[in-house]
C-alpha cells in the first residue's frame, strides 16, 4: 500500500511532462537549428504566453515605486537599528549601576550608594522623560520619514542627553532633507567637535 502511493505520484508527474512535450511537439518541429543558434530564447519559444506576459509589464514604470518603497523600509530598518542601540544602551547603563552598587569605589561608602539622594531621582526623571520623548521622534519620524525638523529636534533631544554621536547622525539626515538651512550645518558641526571629544 505505502509503496503505491510515491509509483502514482511518479506516474501523474511523468504523465504531465508528456503531455506539456505533447503540446509543444509541432512547435518544436517548426524550429530549426539556425533559429536556436540565432540568439532566441528557448524559454520564450517553449513558453510564449509566459514570454508575452513578462514582455508586456512595465518594469522600468514600476521601478520608482519599488525604488521609493526600499527607501522607506531601509528608514525604518535605520530607526528600528537606532531604538535598539539605545535599548542596548540602557540595558548596559543598567547593568553598569548595579554593579557599582555592589562594588562600590574605595572613596564611595556603602551606605552611601546604598540610598540615592533627591537630586539623583529627579536626574533619573528627566532621563526618563528624555527618553520617552526620543521613543515618541521616533514614531513620528516613521510615519513622515521626509520631515527634517522632527530629525532636528531628535537631534537637539540627544545633545540634550549628551548622545553626539546620534546627535550628528539625526543632523545628517536633517541636512540631506534640507541642506539650505544653515543652523543645521552649525549644530551638526557642534555635534562632530563633541564626539570628537
Amino acid at each position: 500500500m505505502y509503496l503505491l502511493i510515491p509509483l502514482i505520484l511518479i506516474l501523474a508527474s511523468a504523465g504531465g511532462i508528456f503531455f506539456i512535450v505533447w503540446r509543444k511537439v509541432p512547435y518544436l518541429k517548426k524550429l530549426t537549428v539556425t533559429d536556436v543558434q540565432s540568439g532566441q530564447s528557448i524559454w520564450s519559444d517553449l513558453f510564449p504566453e509566459l514570454a508575452n506576459g513578462v514582455n508586456s509589464t512595465r518594469l522600468k514604470h514600476y521601478r520608482g515605486v519599488w525604488l521609493l518603497e526600499l527607501e522607506k523600509f531601509l528608514r525604518r530598518l535605520r530607526l528600528m537599528s537606532m531604538k535598539m542601540d539605545r535599548m542596548s544602551d540602557s540595558l548596559i547603563k543598567r547593568i553598569r549601576n548595579v554593579t557599582e552598587r555592589k562594588h562600590p569605589s574605595a572613596g564611595v561608602s556603602p551606605a552611601a550608594s546604598a540610598s540615592p539622594s533627591a537630586t539623583a531621582e529627579s536626574i533619573r526623571e528627566t532621563v526618563e522623560d528624555l527618553k520617552r520623548e526620543e521613543q515618541k521622534l521616533i514614531i513620528e519620524i516613521a510615519k513622515d520619514p521626509k520631515n527634517s525638523s522632527l530629525y532636528e529636534v531628535l537631534g537637539d533631544l540627544y545633545v540634550k542627553m549628551s548622545n553626539f554621536a546620534d546627535a550628528k547622525e539625526s543632523y545628517e539626515a536633517a541636512i540631506e532633507l534640507n541642506p539650505a538651512n544653515e543652523e543645521l550645518k552649525k549644530k551638526h558641526s557642534q555635534a562632530v567637535e563633541n564626539v570628537v571629544k
